[in-house]
């Protein structure tokens, strides 16, 4: 017995309380309709509908297998769509993309939410700076988020932005409570900075020329580690306005004219998923990450791009 297809039978029979019009509604003819009714009650032990000439009702039985006949129905109807959603799912293109671990966890969710692909799927996931130019140019990513300078030989710059550099410090860091920070008054102070970031001689150039060279550096993996760095000890981490100034610490701007830059660099723009790819990074980076996008003339610098 085709238990799925005698129960929408029944269902339509109890839902229309007459065998014609349930005929109807099933595209089928009467008797056949009334054969498989009547398959069910004895399959399942039980009289399902009172028949005479005038009318047709539901028994307590009937009644009670109403609505878990609707249920099954209902789930039976869904799982082939599941399927079929799963088997269009499975035929789309897969665009791979990364970002380096040092960007908030704002940037990376609004990325997500921003990215409408169309036909492509958005893998993404992060990468140290060396694994995405090694990956880049190996083809095993298709697009990336990265502080610049990246050091990526392969693909193409699709967009840059920047943003003001500033020192992320303690909340009880006596530079904490001052409009911005000089880079001189930062003194004795640790450098925390990303892992494996090709901006770093870049950087420490920039400091030195605005009168801070620092005697120590600590490397941190993620943005995470970097935060527990300076609130474990007398550290500053020197980065962007984060979206949300984490609990304890606090972020006050360079008083110098240094600038963090980034870019969204992708393998191939023609790939599918490549352009939708830019332009959730572009919204992303500038509507939850607060970076200026670029000007339609492009200018350079007044001083230092720094990663």
């Amino acid at each position: 017995m085709d238990l799925m297809r005698h129960l929408r039978c029944f269902v339509a029979v109890a839902e229309e309380l007459h065998f014609g019009r349930a005929a109807a509604r099933l595209h089928m003819a009467q008797p056949p309709l009334s054969q498989r009714v009547r398959a069910l009650e004895t399959a399942l032990g039980a009289r399902l509908l009172e028949r005479t000439s005038r009318r047709v009702a539901l028994t307590p039985a009937g009644r009670a297998l109403l609505p878990e006949a609707r249920a099954l129905l209902a789930r039976a109807d869904a799982l082939g769509e599941l399927v079929a959603d799963a088997a269009t799912e499975a035929t789309r293109p897969v665009l791979r993309a990364a970002v380096t671990p040092d960007f908030p966890a704002e940037v990376v969710a609004a990325l997500q939410r921003a990215f409408r692909g169309g036909d492509a799927l958005l893998e993404l996931t992060p990468r140290s700076p060396a694994a995405v130019r090694r990956e880049l140019g190996g083809g095993e990513l298709h697009a990336a988020v990265v502080r610049q300078p990246a050091g990526v030989a392969t693909g193409e710059v699709a967009l840059t932005v920047t943003a003001r550099l500033g020192a992320l410090l303690r909340a009880d860091d006596p530079l904490a409570a001052q409009t911005d920070v000089a880079p001189a008054e930062l003194g004795e102070r640790v450098l925390v900075r990303p892992e494996d970031s090709a901006g770093t001689e870049d950087l420490l150039a920039g400091l030195a020329a605005h009168g801070w060279v620092p005697a120590q550096t600590a490397p941190a993996p993620d943005a995470e580690w970097a935060r527990g760095l300076v609130l474990a000890g007398d550290a500053v981490l020197l980065t962007e306005q984060p979206p949300a100034e984490p609990a304890g610490l606090r972020w006050r701007p360079l008083a110098a004219p240094l600038t963090a830059r980034c870019s969204v660099l992708l393998a191939d723009p023609a790939l599918p998923g490549a352009a939708a790819f830019a332009s959730a990074a572009r919204e992303a980076l500038v509507d939850a990450g607060g970076w200026t996008p670029p000007s339609r003339r492009a200018e350079p610098p007044a001083e230092g791009w720094l990663g």
